[in-house]
């Protein structure tokens, strides 16, 4: 099942560069960024900038594997970046990654976002494709699960 994936409400894609501009909604927010090891941005530059390192990053990784965009599907409309991470950048473990932004939190996108991508992270096990497929959810909000 390739990207992009969809639900009912949402699409999982890969990050464009064209991006930048919805993103800085989210890494330059205080409120968002205070749950991840980064700063918020200063501006939409430095966004760009952050944003061509995770595509970078993503690239990188195996099959299945790294941080898209999460758009609603009706309208296209940027709500933020999810994926599957490899817990301290290592694995083998799988974390589900979202940050969303805050003028979206509480429609349950996080949640329909998450259980997508475990339903997609599971169909990748097979022989040699991931020693465990734990995936830890960290909670941004108490209702995401």
């Amino acid at each position: 099942m390739p990207l992009p994936l969809r639900t009912e409400r949402l699409v999982i894609r890969p990050y464009r560069e064209t991006d930048a501009t919805p993103l800085h909604e989210v890494f330059g927010s205080p409120e968002v960024m205070k749950w991840t090891p980064s700063a918020p941005s200063k501006d939409v530059a430095e966004t760009a900038q952050r944003l061509a390192r995770t595509m970078a990053f993503t690239a990188r990784q195996p099959p299945g594997l790294g941080l898209w965009a999460l758009e609603l599907r009706d309208s296209a409309e940027f709500l933020g970046q999810v994926g599957l991470f490899p817990v301290e950048g290592k694995g083998p473990d799988v974390e589900v990654a979202y940050e969303l932004s805050p003028r979206v939190w509480g429609h349950g996108y996080a949640t329909e976002a998450a259980r997508a991508l475990v339903d997609y992270g599971l169909t990748l096990q097979g022989p040699g494709r991931f020693y465990n497929l734990d995936l830890i959810v960290y909670a941004r909000e108490r209702t995401v699960g």
